[in-house]
């Protein structure tokens, strides 16, 4: 799992095995800008998970080292309550073949990130005060 620890302000550092990730809001959002925000998180995972689909599905199919790069952007919904109401990911992967570019989009679609947001997962929230 993951550890969340209020840092004071709008900061927070998210503990996971061995790393420290420090997330933030800018400074005009009231932050320091010391770290990426949540959303910003949510894009760099989902990015780079279906990056680890797609660069593992390279290698199997002798086509690794190509460079991958995800550019991932997001809008924010004018409704209440506000989400993320579109993630736009577009890979460039120098070099594929374009007999390839079906089967990477397959494989990219099955990162567990996107499957997550395509079928609601079931989020429980408890609060408890420490004594």
């Amino acid at each position: 799992g993951v550890e969340i620890i209020h840092e004071g302000g709008v900061r927070f550092t998210a503990l996971c095995r061995n790393h420290r990730i420090t997330i933030d809001q800018p400074v005009e959002a009231g932050g320091t800008d010391a770290g990426p925000t949540p959303p910003e998180l949510l894009a760099a995972s989902m990015g780079s998970c279906v990056g680890y689909y797609v660069a593992r599905f390279l290698e199997q199919a002798g086509l690794a080292d190509r460079n991958i790069a995800i550019e991932c952007d997001w809008t924010v919904s004018k409704d209440t309550p506000k989400r993320i109401d579109c993630i736009r990911l577009q890979l460039k992967i120098p070099g594929l073949p374009e007999n390839r570019l079906a089967a990477v989009q397959r494989v990219a679609g099955h990162c567990l990130i996107h499957q997550t947001l395509k079928q609601e997962p079931e989020v429980s929230l408890q609060v408890d005060t420490v004594i």
